[in-house]
């Protein structure tokens, strides 16, 4: 049976293609693909990837035996970022699949953006209380992604792909990944559903100080849905240069253990463009980010952030 192992890796729109996958599973199965994740909630692979892991209460292999037998004949898709995961028993995973053709796909991303996107997740996580600036080193992500994607270097059949729009075939990750798969056709919705959307990074940086404040869950969740109803601009790049220069310094020594995996046309070039310079202006208006607090989680957290953000 051909197996398709879609790894991420994280940030690099997996949400939004997991998505794709679930929305247009039925079509997939007219072309011979079986994309079946576990529910509409989780319309991705995380729940199985995450009973590999040491302190699962689920048994993976049995899991996956399961997933294979649905399959039936068929090609099966499994996608999920969560296999990059270092906690995760990758070569148990894969001896479960030995005997199979087994093929792996994961999308590489510029240092620099992925170091921003990663940030906006760990600010945004509810549990993480994350509060440490962008630009404070070590990074929230590794930019080179090569700490996250070592162990499937050494794997057979691994294609990396461009997450570079302008590379991509139609010019949409939807599109490009069904071109990676080797499918083709009309009749598939491209419409962009159920992504793990970003905040932009003034907004982000505003709930990175509400955190100091270490509000609970579900105040936290307030402030980030709160914050989603004001209109705000992306602001200025927030990587510092010096910081720009260290990501892509690490991503030129990571290139030469991904070119193997380039797929047919990797232009690689895009992983060392520089970015525009650091600017400090990144809030439009603090008294928004201030009222937002109150709304959400009351006027003793919001004196808080005034504190962390040197608001007078």
């Amino acid at each position: 049976m051909r197996v398709i192992l879609h790894i991420g890796v994280h940030k690099t729109g997996t949400s939004a293609l997991q998505s794709f996958l679930y929305r247009n599973a039925a079509l997939l199965e007219s072309h011979g693909m079986f994309y079946k994740p576990t529910s509409t909630d989780w319309p991705n692979h995380n729940p199985l990837a995450a009973a590999f892991m040491p302190d699962s209460v689920d048994n993976g292999p049995a899991r996956l035996a399961k997933t294979l037998e649905e399959a039936g004949g068929r090609t099966l898709l499994i996608s999920s970022e969560m296999l990059c995961e270092p906690t995760v028993d990758t070569e148990l995973f894969l001896s479960c699949l030995r005997g199979h053709d087994v093929r792996i796909i994961a999308y590489i991303r510029h240092p620099g953006d992925i170091i921003i996107s990663a940030f906006n997740e760990v600010v945004r996580h509810y549990d993480l209380h994350w509060t440490r600036p962008l630009n404070e080193r070590p990074f929230a992500y590794d930019p080179s992604q090569l700490d996250i994607l070592k162990r499937w270097l050494k794997v057979p059949n691994l294609t990396l792909a461009p997450y570079d729009r302008a590379q991509w075939v139609g010019g949409s990750i939807f599109s490009d990944f069904l071109a990676i798969i080797g499918i083709t056709g009309d009749g598939f919705d491209y419409e962009q559903h159920g992504g793990n959307e970003s905040l932009p990074y003034p907004l982000v940086e505003a709930l990175r100080l509400v955190n100091t404040a270490n509000p609970s869950v579900d105040q936290h969740r307030a402030v980030v849905e709160t914050l989603r109803t004001i209109k705000c601009g992306s602001g200025e790049y927030p990587l510092t240069p010096k910081n720009v220069a260290i990501c892509i310094k690490q991503m030129r020594q990571a290139l030469p253990h991904y070119r193997p995996h380039f797929r047919s046309g990797f232009q690689e070039a895009f992983l060392l463009e520089p970015r525009p310079a650091h600017s400090a202006s990144y809030t439009n208006s603090p008294k928004l980010f201030i009222a937002a607090a109150v709304k959400s989680f009351g006027r003793r957290a919001a004196r808080a952030f005034r504190r962390s953000a040197d608001i007078r």
